[in-house]
């Protein structure tokens, strides 16, 4: 294991619930994802132009600029890649990345299930959608998995400080229960409302570029408006161990959940998609090893009915 946490960062992680590390990755691991997004967007930047919905593809300006430059005249290139639309190989190389396995290995155990709730976020200024109030990992999971932990780990592509909008936790709300959350305002999210937000003074995380902050399902986060004229692009991943509920294709050990309806245990914790074994030592020849095999999970999982236990939609 190279990437080893110290016990006093494991100690921090459960008892305030949160927890940033520094130099996970090299820019070298997170060149490919840079990559494979800039070519997505150039490719839905020729079409748009080449369809009178976009008067050029902006082809002159950097990561951290082009798709604001973009999103001033349409906002369908931000949105047709935002969340976990894209599959391509540097997003199983990035989700896959030993550097981090090996981080989330401590917090979750060897027996150790990727989910395939990853999300791209680019903060675009002045977006509407840019701004995510406080809410709770877990308000979008099944309710079952409330009392266990799913690994949350949001990592920027570019440095995120509080003026291209990085990440605010409260802290030790982990501890609590997961509060009553709200559909958002005009917004695909969750959100506490004031009168249910945690106690608690709210932290602001800035994290370089090759960090991360890891928080658990229950930590009550946000991140606000970005207030520069470049992209804050980032990534948030989630693992879990194995034994908790996941639909992946993967060989049951004594004492690992079993879905049952009759028992309330859910197929999965996310259950609308697709989640694969990373690391194993009971069952490595499990293991998804392979980045045109997560590209088929992705695209032709059947997404499973979750429970709504707020009644909102965030589609």
């Amino acid at each position: 294991m190279k990437t080893k946490l110290s016990p006093e960062q494991v100690a921090q992680f459960h008892r305030e619930g949160y927890l940033m590390v520094e130099d996970v990755f090299t820019d070298a691991d997170l060149q490919p994802v840079i990559d494979e997004v800039s070519e997505e967007i150039d490719i839905r930047a020729r079409e748009m132009v080449a369809s009178d919905e976009l008067s050029q593809t902006y082809e002159d300006q950097d990561f951290e600029h082009r798709l604001a430059k973009i999103s001033a005249e349409t906002d369908k290139v931000a949105l047709s890649i935002w969340n976990g639309q894209l599959s391509g190989p540097a997003f199983f190389g990035l989700i896959t990345n030993p550097s981090l396995l090996d981080v989330a290995e401590q917090i979750c155990g060897e027996e150790l299930i990727a989910s395939s709730v990853y999300r791209l976020r680019p903060k675009i200024p002045g977006h509407r959608n840019s701004a995510v109030p406080w809410h709770q990992d877990s308000g979008y999971f099944e309710p079952y998995c409330d009392t266990a932990l799913v690994l949350t780990v949001w990592l920027p592509l570019v440095n995120a400080d509080a003026t291209n909008g990085c990440m605010w936790v409260l802290p030790r709300t982990h501890l609590g229960e997961v509060v009553p959350h709200i559909q958002a305002n005009g917004k695909p999210y969750l959100e506490i409302p004031d009168t249910h937000l945690p106690e608690g003074e709210p932290l602001c995380v800035p994290v370089k570029k090759g960090g991360v902050l890891l928080m658990t399902n229950k930590t009550a986060h946000a991140s606000f408006e970005n207030s520069t004229d470049r992209v804050r692009w980032s990534m948030d991943l989630r693992y879990q161990s194995a034994a908790l509920p996941t639909n992946a294709n993967i060989t049951r050990l004594p004492g690992e959940s079993v879905p049952s309806p009759e028992a309330g245990v859910p197929i999965a914790c996310y259950p609308p998609e697709a989640d694969f074994l990373v690391r194993s030592k009971a069952r490595p020849e499990e293991i998804l090893t392979s980045a045109a095999e997560f590209h088929r999970l992705r695209n032709e999982h059947l997404a499973q009915p979750m429970t709504n236990r707020f009644s909102a939609s965030w589609a």
